[in-house]
């Protein structure tokens, strides 16, 4: 008996087991069982540890198959989304109201899955896979090209003046956060106001979240509107992580973050991204005449002041130009 057959029969076993089972999505079991079985396999090839409860207060999720069938000529599915009236419906639950999909009036596709998540804030977010055509990627002429220098002070300072402000949405939450945390600490672990507290924690975290991904949404989609070409640094986030000092406030800038929207958006636009070396001098290097200078690897120094030519600008602008020049290069040697 091979392993499908093993666990169709286990299930099966199950349900009459336990009768409560028959609620649930059939197929949300099988996939259980399919991915417990992955996970020994990795761990006896060595490739992972051994497998953990998943934590029950933790995010909870779970994923079915899209499964269709014909009847006289019309094809039906067990997962359906009706963008009209802003309601979708998955197997064993009828229809439920959903927020989202703003721009979209039709889907255009074949609905492959759908994962269900359960924040710890209590918030639900279904996420649907389709399968759609394969579009050959139309790149557009590019006509302007921008750098990108990432920061905290300035979150992101471009080659053509703008500066972008970092929020640092952690400080706005960050006492209310704390507060939250000591009141926790004092409650009796597994009671009632213990989880309470705990609930409103989630909340808070989940607000803080949503926050920062609205407000980097919001400045990825107008960089990648208004440019052709977006260029941007290679950023080693781990080892920037060790400064204690800095660590906290990298952590809220979301630098990995701000470059995966740019990569994808810029990808879906038809417009060219590029990333320079991490190890490039872009604050090191005057952007008039290419002279380096070594003591602008000290963060306190916020102008550059170039001894070769002196040329006087902002640090992070001179840095921008470089990056944008650079990623330049790099363009035209892709496209020679």
């Amino acid at each position: 008996m091979n392993a499908k057959a093993y666990i169709s029969h286990y299930v099966n076993y199950l349900k009459q087991e336990y009768p409560f089972l028959t609620e649930a999505d059939s197929i949300i079991i099988r996939k259980t069982l399919f991915n417990l079985e992955d996970a020994f396999k990795r761990y006896f090839n060595k490739q992972g540890g051994y497998p953990n409860y998943k934590n029950k207060f933790s995010k909870n999720s779970y994923n079915t198959s899209a499964v269709y069938r014909k009847y006289k000529t019309k094809e039906y599915c067990n997962i359906e989304i009706d963008l009209k009236n802003k309601q979708i419906k998955l197997p064993k639950l009828k229809w439920v109201n959903i927020k989202g999909y703003r721009n979209l009036k039709e889907k255009n596709g074949r609905i492959i899955n759908a994962t269900i998540s359960r924040e710890p804030n209590g918030k639900y977010y279904v996420s649907v896979v389709f399968e759609i055509p394969s579009i050959s990627n139309n790149y557009v002429i590019p006509k302007n090209i921008i750098g990108l220098d990432l920061g905290i002070k300035k979150l992101i300072t471009l080659s053509d003046g703008t500066i972008v402000d970092n929020n640092k949405y952690i400080l706005k939450y960050e006492k209310r956060i704390k507060r939250l945390q000591k009141s926790l600490a004092r409650k009796v672990k597994k009671s009632k106001n213990y989880y309470k507290c705990k609930h409103q924690l989630a909340i808070l975290y989940g607000k803080l979240k949503n926050a920062r991904n609205y407000y980097l949404h919001k400045i990825t989609k107008q960089i990648t509107d208004n440019n052709d070409i977006i260029v941007t640094e290679k950023l080693n986030t781990k080892n920037m992580l060790q400064n204690n000092k800095l660590s906290k406030n990298i952590q809220d800038a979301s630098f990995y973050e701000i470059i995966r929207q740019l990569q994808y958006k810029a990808k879906n636009k038809g417009k060219y991204f590029h990333q320079i070396d991490t190890y490039y001098p872009s604050t090191q290097t005057c952007s008039v005449c290419g002279n380096i200078d070594a003591k602008y690897k000290n963060l306190n120094e916020r102008v550059y002041k170039c001894c070769n030519c002196n040329n006087r600008m902002d640090r992070d602008l001179n840095a921008s130009i470089n990056i944008m020049f650079e990623g330049l290069k790099i363009h035209f040697n892709n496209f020679a």
